[in-house]
Formats: structure tokens, sequence, C-alpha cells
């Protein structure tokens, strides 16, 4: 399976950052492809979130589903529902799955609970791939939405995200943990370069289910480049590692 990693420099223009992604896709083979964390409209646009949220069926989405067929595209987007969310658009063979960010920072520079809505339960869903789990940024930092996305069967679990460099050390600690203690493939997609008075540290990765590098895109800049992964490794890690088979599900009601 070939995984795209769409690790790109900001912008706030959603036209152009839907043209960008569609070239990316028309003009590279994969089978799935990754942007960040509100990919669409850029993360920093504070209360012009309310005018810029859109509906999954807006016409942009739907454009977007229509290129999907036989591919899976994931990035992310300020969804507007009965709340504003922030969300990743999950679009597979012409139809459109959405991920809520469950956690969202107010710390920092991060501001997230004044604009958006929690999710409510972890995002896994049925491909031809097998069965994959998507989440956003600092969910990352809680085990048990991967611990219960890995539960549901997810052989591979994604992150979308939008981390400045001061964070750059925490989400490469975390990131192989949640992928070995899991024994899934683990992918994760970060913005690069300046978004107004912050500097986003690009390092977009993808490890095994031993915990073990796959792949590493470079620090600050632009990068966009294919990985593969073969899912017969999540089978020899699970017999190394049985993690998932001797995880206690009484702790989770599952």
């Amino acid at each position: 399976m070939k995984i795209l990693l769409a690790q790109l420099t900001p912008s706030f223009d959603i036209d152009k950052n839907k043209e960008r992604m569609v070239k990316i896709v028309e003009n590279n083979h994969a089978d799935i492809y990754i942007f960040p964390e509100l990919y669409l409209t850029g993360y920093l646009i504070r209360d012009k979130i309310i005018e810029k949220a859109m509906d999954v069926d807006s016409p942009l989405m739907k454009e977007i589903a229509e290129i999907s067929h036989g591919k899976i595209i994931v990035f992310g987007f300020p969804e507007k529902d009965d709340f504003i969310y922030n969300s990743a658009a999950i679009a597979y063979n012409g139809d459109i799955k959405i991920a809520r960010k469950i956690y969202l920072p107010n710390f920092g520079p991060f501001e997230e609970k004044l604009y958006f809505k929690e999710g409510d339960r972890p995002f896994v869903m049925d491909t031809e791939y097998g069965k994959l789990g998507v989440q956003i940024c600092y969910d990352a930092f809680f085990p048990e939405v991967a611990k219960i996305q890995a539960l549901k069967g997810a052989k591979m679990i994604i992150n979308i995200s939008a981390s400045p460099i001061t964070s750059r050390k925490l989400f490469e600690t975390v990131i192989p943990a949640r992928a070995l203690e899991n024994t899934v493939f683990f992918g994760y997609v970060n913005w690069a370069g300046l978004m107004r008075n912050i500097e986003f540290w690009g390092g977009s990765m993808i490890y095994s289910p031993l915990g073990d590098l796959v792949y590493k895109a470079p620090y600050f800049k632009e990068s966009v480049e294919t990985a593969e992964i073969s899912e017969d490794e999540i089978d020899i890690a699970r017999r190394i590692r049985p993690t998932i088979r001797d995880t206690m599900l009484h702790f989770f009601n599952l």
C-alpha cells in the first residue's frame, strides 16, 4: 500500500488549497493521500472560522469526493453542522466520511475551544485496504483514542496536525509509542513553514507496528513524498508483541 504525505506550506486561500490538493492527487500515484489539519482554510484563522466553515455536502467537498474513486484522501477542514468542528474529511470512492477532533487544545498559542465543539468518539472506517482510524493533532496525546481505534480493527491510524516548533519533541516521542503499543502503522502529517507568527516544523512521518521509522519528511519545508507499507508487518508485530490480544476490554466497555 502506498501512502502519500503532503507536507505543505500554509495558505489561507480555500480555492488555491483545493486546486493544489486536486493537482497532487492527480499527478501522484498512491492509495492514501494525507494533508494537514485544517488544510482547506489554514490553521490560524481565528474568528474567520465562522464564515469559512463548510458543510460536508458543499459543492467544493463534492468536487473532492469525485476524485477519490479508487483512493482515499484525508484532509482537514472546519466543518459546519449544528456546531463548528475541527474535522478531517476522508474522501473515498466518491463519498466523504468525517472524523471530528476530540481533544481541543486551549493553551499557549491554541484557542480551539473558542471556536470548535469537541468530537465525541474515535473514528474508524472500513476500506478496501482494511480498517482505517483517523485522528487530529492533540488527540495523539490521549492513548485511549488510538487504543480504541486499534481495538475496533484499525490497521493504520492517521493523525493530521498543525504543530508548531515548540511541540516537535513531544510529537516525535508520542507517535512511535502509539504505533508500537497498538501494533499499527501510524501516519502523521504536519504543516511546514510560517503561518502568521508561528513556525510549523513539518517532520511528517510513518511508523511501523513495531515502532520503527518507515519514512520521515524534512523539517520546516514542503515535501510531497510517497512511502510503501505492507500489512504483513502487522501480523508479525502482533505475534511478537500481542498488545491488542492482551488488552483488558472491560476497561473500555467494548
